[in-house]
Formats: C-alpha cells, structure tokens, sequence
C-alpha cells in the first residue's frame, strides 16, 4: 500500500467491525436469556457493582446457596478478612443457556 492514510482507514474498520461483532453477540445473548434463572441469581446480589465485586449473598436462612462461589478476601480498606460471594459458572451457563 502506498497510501499510509489508506492503511489506517482499513485498520479503522477492522476495529470497528471486531466491536460491532462482539456488541451483537452479547445482544443475542441477552435475548436469550433465561429470565427465570436470572431472577434466581439476582435475589442474592443487591446491585450490578456488587456482583462485579463479589458481594452476594453465600446463605440464605443459614444454609448455602448452590448459585453462588464462596471465597474469602482480605479488605485493605478495613484490614480484615471477608467472607466473598459470586455466581457460580453453573449458575452463569443456566442463565445465558
């Protein structure tokens, strides 16, 4: 290519595509999603930035919950350690079938 201007433009588009098809697929996902399950999921995390940060709920009335992955962090903040919770894998590949 002699026009370097003409290789970026090319470059442009390839990202734009990527991004465009990785925003399709996660559409398509979230249309087929399994309500039911999500729901299920949902009760035990109280908002989105407490899932991402592994803040669910491990029991419910003293007895675990198959849908969440217990673990223990240490918090800096607080310089202790905590009991952390997320949803499983299993629980992920129920909801998004």
């Amino acid at each position: 290519m002699d026009n370097p201007m003409l290789a970026l433009q090319y470059f442009g588009l390839a990202a734009f595509l990527s991004v465009a098809a990785a925003l399709l697929s996660i559409a398509i996902k979230l249309i087929r999603l399994n309500r039911f399950e999500a729901k299920k999921g949902w009760a035990r995390v109280d908002t989105i930035s407490g899932a991402i940060m592994g803040r669910a709920r491990t029991r419910d009335d003293w007895m675990p919950d198959g849908r969440i992955k217990g673990g223990m962090i240490f918090n800096r903040n607080k310089h202790r350690i905590e009991v952390s919770g997320r949803l499983s894998d299993e629980s992920f590949d129920r909801i998004f079938r």
